[in-house]
């Protein structure tokens, strides 16, 4: 299908099909088109815990007060922000390929090493805007995995994440990700569902002021 189709294909499951399997070769197929969303600086804040063992996927529930769409969901998907991102070692990771590419000249390099490196004192500064900037990172990111899943014939619905310390310990989350949000994915039962109402584009946008 075209962007377009996919794009009003695309619906927030509210169950899913029970005992639907998925692969880690279909999530690497989700995730290689995932990896190419935007980030600030190319950072690339966010990670995934993807959880498709029964017994862990019904923790996950339990922690989820219930909710019974887990348990018939293919998968649970932990969309998490990484603040290590922001540590200059990991910076130098993303750029210093670059660099030995010869993709960027030692001018270059050392110019945007400085950048980011004021960006990243910034935000340690500041953990208020450095929680926004996991969150605008991360949603960014989510919403091009349920494209990609959709892509290829998955259906998701994000949905909030529950007792985020608990889940931590449960998962063995280390300190340095902060859970944002939770993907359910697998086959929805819903072959054909009226989408919810949508307001007019001229409720929501505006052009130059207000």
């Amino acid at each position: 299908m075209n962007f377009e189709e996919l794009v009003k294909s695309r619906h927030s499951a509210t169950n899913f099909i029970e005992n639907e399997q998925m692969t880690e070769e279909d999530f690497k197929n989700i995730f290689e088109l995932t990896k190419l969303a935007p980030s600030a600086y190319n950072l690339q804040f966010t990670n995934y815990l993807v959880i498709t063992d029964l017994e862990k996927k019904e923790r996950v529930k339990e922690l989820s007060y219930n909710q019974y769409k887990i348990h018939t969901a293919s998968g649970v998907v932990i969309v998490m922000g990484n603040k290590n991102s922001i540590e200059m070692p990991e910076v130098e990771k993303i750029y210093s390929p670059l660099k030995m590419l010869k993709m960027m000249d030692e001018v270059e390099y050392d110019m945007t090493m400085e950048l980011i490196k004021g960006y990243s004192d910034g935000l340690k500064d500041n953990p208020h805007e450095l929680n926004l900037e996991l969150m605008r990172n991360a949603g960014i990111h989510a919403m091009l995995f349920m494209m990609s899943a959709k892509h290829y014939g998955f259906d998701t619905c994000p949905m909030h994440v529950h007792n985020v310390e608990e889940l931590r310990k449960e998962f063995n989350i280390p300190d340095h990700l902060e859970p944002v949000m939770m993907i359910t994915i697998g086959k929805s039962v819903e072959k054909v569902r009226a989408r919810g109402y949508r307001k007019p584009v001229g409720e929501f946008v505006n052009f130059n002021g207000y």
